[in-house]
């Protein structure tokens, strides 16, 4: 099964266009919040996720918690575990409900980095990337024996990936 994850596309639709096209028919397509578009234009693109620190934010809950393949995935923006600062209470929060895969946004910085077996990752930000990163996106790769995590720029480059075996 294969995921796409984004962040902070800052009401650029055209970004979300390009990373669905480059990605089509996948069965999940998650938004980590700040995309400040209605939501009924993200559902009629099959998106759906939680809403971001912006007031303009659709009516998504602030974190969802959903297993897919028998991995358990927390989806949140990142401002309420203040990732700006630092990940241990996004960690903390992954390792008391049995979390294996923690996805946020906020910073605009793509991340993968994995600590006491929780994988966190940050698809970094649609349009608005900071540090002279691209733009770019998070594909997940569950499959029976292996996790792959993709992180694209929107040009199609693998900007970094992380695998794991289960």
């Amino acid at each position: 099964m294969r995921l796409l994850i984004f962040s902070d596309n800052h009401r650029d639709r055209e970004s979300i266009k390009l990373a669905l096209a480059q990605n089509p028919g996948l069965a999940h397509y998650i938004s980590l919040g700040d995309s400040e578009m209605r939501e009924q234009e993200l559902t009629e693109l099959g998106i759906y996720g939680v809403k971001g620190n912006y007031p303009f934010e659709p009516q998504f809950p602030h974190e969802l918690t959903m297993e897919f393949e028998g991995i358990r995935m927390y989806f949140t923006h990142g401002h309420l575990h203040s990732v700006k600062l630092e990940l241990n209470s996004l960690l903390n929060h992954c390792l008391y409900n049995d979390i294996k895969i923690a996805c946020f946004g906020h910073t605009h910085r793509s991340l993968i980095r994995v600590a006491e077996g929780v994988i966190m990752i940050n698809p970094g930000s649609l349009s608005r990337n900071r540090m002279f990163s691209e733009a770019s996106y998070a594909l997940i790769d569950i499959e029976p024996n292996i996790i792959v995590v993709t992180i694209k720029s929107l040009n199609g480059d693998i900007i970094t990936e992380y695998k794991e075996n289960r």
